[in-house]
């Protein structure tokens, strides 16, 4: 499928977007007025890895000196990326971890 229509966009399904091969343009006529992006569901597994790589990498940061080193560059993304956020972002809840000894 090379492009969308405007009309052809409100009978699409969810599954049907799911299975586009890309990013797809979405056309009024001859004018793009839009794109449509699918959304995949990442492997948890890897997720699980980089979620947890990330939080042993944030121990070793100084947020202070972080925030002021991003301060000239004005508002910056100010979204919590912890394992809890995402696990709420992708909607999967969680497991309960033991506490370590």
């Amino acid at each position: 499928m090379t492009h969308i229509s405007i009309r052809d966009l409100q009978k699409i399904s969810g599954e049907a977007i799911g299975a586009l091969p890309g990013p797809t343009p979405v056309k009024s006529g001859e004018r793009t007025v839009g794109l449509l992006i699918p959304l995949k569901s990442a492997d948890p597994d890897r997720l699980a890895a980089v979620l947890k790589r990330a939080t042993v990498l944030a121990k070793g940061r100084d947020v202070r000196a972080d925030d002021a080193a991003l301060a000239p560059f004005g508002d910056v993304d100010p979204v919590d990326w912890s394992v809890a956020a995402v696990n709420a972002l992708t909607g999967k809840p969680g497991k309960p971890r033991k506490a370590k000894p």
